[in-house]
């Protein structure tokens, strides 16, 4: 499939078949995600690949407890929702990222502390290369003729979901992708034209 006809046909998939995922298949996925450009060439990401369905429940089983302790309501049985779809796809992939510090950064630390700060929260070069890295895994699993969706709904239980996956300080869990052959496709939803979202100076 011609990458632009890849990058046109991606969409967030929220209902999947039980097909398995080859193992060999979220490694190509895992392979093109490591060609995405990432700051220093830190390639500070990650993937847990979780496919052992009694595993999903129990990561799904904290991510409702923790939504029901929070919403004061119960969750729904056998109901997707947007924070617990994962564990409706044959395998959920868990990204997880470990912080980068650049020479900008050190110095900004060192010499700025205001400015050092700002930069971490709003710059953030290595989330936006974690970032990167999960958008080349999606369009690789498109190619491949999977769907996926991107989540972080379910981080509402990060602490408890990074206990169950055993990721330590200072790597943190950052993304969740659900990944299968899609069952249904919803319409997908229109897209900005390039003209109304570039300005040329």
């Amino acid at each position: 499939m011609d990458v632009f006809e890849t990058m046109k046909d991606r969409q967030s998939i929220r209902k999947f078949r039980k097909d398995p995922v080859p193992r060999e298949h979220i490694l190509r996925m895992a392979e093109a995600a490591s060609w995405a450009p990432t700051a220093g060439n830190s390639q500070n990401f990650r993937f847990i690949a979780v496919q052992d369905r009694e595993t999903i429940a129990r990561l799904r089983g904290i991510v409702d407890e923790i939504v029901s302790r929070v919403t004061g309501t119960e969750a729904a049985g056998g109901k997707a929702t947007y924070h617990n779809l994962f564990a409706f796809a044959p395998a959920v992939i868990c990204v997880v990222g470990a912080p980068y510090e650049s020479a900008t950064d050190r110095t900004l630390r060192e010499k700025d502390i205001e400015r050092y700060k700002s930069r971490r929260f709003r710059v953030n070069p290595g989330l936006q290369g974690i970032s990167a890295g999960i958008t080349q895994f999606l369009l690789a699993a498109r190619a491949l003729g999977y769907g996926t969706c991107w989540m972080t709904g379910p981080l509402v239980a990060k602490p408890e979901l990074e206990s169950a996956l055993s990721v330590r300080h200072p790597e943190e869990l950052l993304a969740i992708i659900a990944l299968g052959k899609p069952d249904t496709a919803p319409p997908k939803p229109p897209r900005k034209p390039a003209s109304e979202i570039t300005t040329f100076l």
